[in-house]
């Protein structure tokens, strides 16, 4: 089954959602913030990615 191109769009945002509180969370726990914040700049990049406007795909006959 493919997705179409919105609900690959909200599962991007949603695990860079995801990957960002893992990571602010690891930070706080063990890492020390002010030096490690670099690091929070992977789900911004992952966020963008996955909401950038996507080619319409052409209709498939089943």
């Amino acid at each position: 089954m493919r997705r179409t191109a919105r609900e690959r769009r909200v599962l991007g945002l949603w695990s860079a959602a995801c990957l960002a509180l893992f990571l602010v969370l690891g930070l706080l726990w063990v890492g020390d913030l002010s030096l490690q914040w670099p690091v929070l700049v992977v789900p911004v990049v992952w966020a963008l990615v996955a909401a950038r406007p996507r080619r319409a795909e052409p209709a498939r006959p089943d």
